[in-house]
């Protein structure tokens, strides 16, 4: 099951480096393999063009 297997890989520096840019800049737009990564593991909601990090996401980038 490709959900539950993103989550145990745990993150990997280009999702941390991703997160890290989607909360301090606005304007940044990552690449879509790697917000497919971030969704799959529950980090990022996407609504339209506009990437949410959750609060998981958050707690990710807080380690």
């Amino acid at each position: 099951m490709l959900l539950r297997d993103a989550v145990l890989e745990g993150p990997q520096p280009a999702e941390v480096r991703a997160l890290l840019r989607l909360c301090r800049e606005p304007d940044y737009h990552p690449l879509p393999e790697i917000v497919r990564q971030l969704e799959a593991k529950g980090w990022v909601d996407t609504a339209g063009e506009t990437h949410l990090v959750t609060l998981t996401g958050r707690t990710v980038v807080e380690r």
